[in-house]
């Protein structure tokens, strides 16, 4: 959807325009970092781009079908294929995992560029916590369902970090209006960026489902502040934090 990519570019430019006048943000880009990923799918976003259609995947062309290509967020390495029914091995499938873990030149990209960022705090097993000083965040932004939500994608076993994980959500929540809850209260997931990001790391990683069911994947123009500044709040709190 366009959503997400609006509200990170207009992230960028609200921060970039307030830098030497406001005070928060000035000390946010002095002693912090932010790092901004546009698009996690730029084949995908160029085909949408071209044709206003839903392609959600990427553009490998597995499987002889028009629907080819790997849903990158089931393709990452932190419990690829992890449950049933959670993605598919079915290449002509909306949510195909790819033929293996990480197969994806998208997704081996940011796990690897994340990892220059975050040092792994947290120990091997799924019950291990990430010590409460384990700093930064990892925010991944989707369309659509007005939804904050925490690990994990892949079982309704609550993380061992739950408490600030849900604490977090709940906060960004008070600014976007939206609702705050586990990854897998709609569905399961498997092999996603957050889970990857707070399992393999450690990091605190929410996801956020941006604009509501009637705005879809394209909503008009005239629903860009509505859906983008609440989210402007959200996302400057997280830095601050």
């Amino acid at each position: 959807g366009t959503e997400p990519v609006e509200t990170v570019m207009a992230f960028g430019e609200w921060l970039a325009s307030r830098y030497d006048h406001d005070p928060d943000v000035t000390w946010i880009l002095d002693h912090h970092e932010v790092h901004l990923l546009i698009s996690a799918n730029p084949d995908g976003h160029a085909r949408n781009e071209a044709s206003a259609s839903y392609w959600r995947k990427n553009a490998h062309p597995y499987g002889a079908c028009s629907n080819y290509g790997v849903d990158l967020n089931r393709n990452h390495t932190f419990k690829w294929n992890a449950c049933s029914g959670c993605s598919s091995g079915n290449p002509c499938d909306w949510s195909y995992r790819g033929p293996e873990r990480g197969s994806e030149p998208e997704t081996r990209a940011i796990e690897a560029y994340v990892r220059t960022l975050y040092a792994d705090l947290r120990g091997p097993a799924d019950g291990d916590p990430a010590p409460l000083t384990t700093p930064g965040a990892f925010l991944t932004l989707h369309a659509w369902g007005n939804e904050v939500m925490w690990p994990w994608g892949w079982t309704n076993a609550s993380p061992p970090n739950v408490d600030g994980l849900a604490a977090l959500a709940r906060k960004l929540t008070r600014y976007n209006g939206y609702t705050p809850e586990a990854s897998c209260t709609n569905y399961y997931t498997d092999g996603t960026s957050d889970d990857w990001a707070y399992g393999t790391l450690g990091v605190a990683a929410l996801t956020f489902e941006i604009g509501s069911s009637q705005d879809g994947m394209y909503p008009p123009c005239s629903r860009y502040d509505a859906l983008v500044q609440p989210n402007i709040d959200a996302l400057f709190y997280a830095a601050r934090v």
